[in-house]
């Protein structure tokens, strides 16, 4: 299991059952999940919390839909990765979401494995190569 007792998500869902489901896979992790039901939340949890490093966005929410709240998210913090998360399967929204450059389109309900996985892409530290001595100034 991942320690992510350092890191910072933002998940955007107006559905109660995907945070409960997000939050039971993410627990043991240790990470801090910042709630947000809808898009409104959402952006301003991003600009509120700079310490928010991946986001979990759902696309179909009240008061602002998904895809709104990336296009805001992406004007003020263009470097954070998004995650596109629906139960919505069609091309249309996955183009969509893909042209915005989320990083990911998971479709709800998404398997344990798959979350863990796919966060720690963008979560877990990339290995550093080490450096080579150079042996010519030695």
């Amino acid at each position: 299991m991942p320690d992510w007792k350092n890191r910072s998500i933002l998940l955007a869902d107006d559905d109660l059952s995907a945070h409960i489901l997000i939050n039971a896979i993410l627990k043991p992790t240790g990470i801090n999940i910042y709630p947000a039901y809808n898009g409104t939340e959402a952006f301003a949890a991003c600009i509120e919390h700079p310490d928010i490093q991946v986001i979990i966005m759902d696309i179909r929410m009240p008061e602002m839909n998904g895809i709104e709240a990336t296009r805001l998210i992406r004007k003020y913090r263009a470097e954070l990765p998004i995650i596109a998360y629906s139960a919505l399967n069609q091309p249309e929204y996955k183009h969509l979401m893909k042209k915005l450059n989320c990083e990911e389109f998971l479709l709800k309900p998404v398997h344990p494995n798959v979350m863990l996985a796919t966060l720690s892409k963008y979560l877990d530290p990339k290995p550093s190569i080490p450096s080579i001595p150079d042996i010519f100034h030695s």
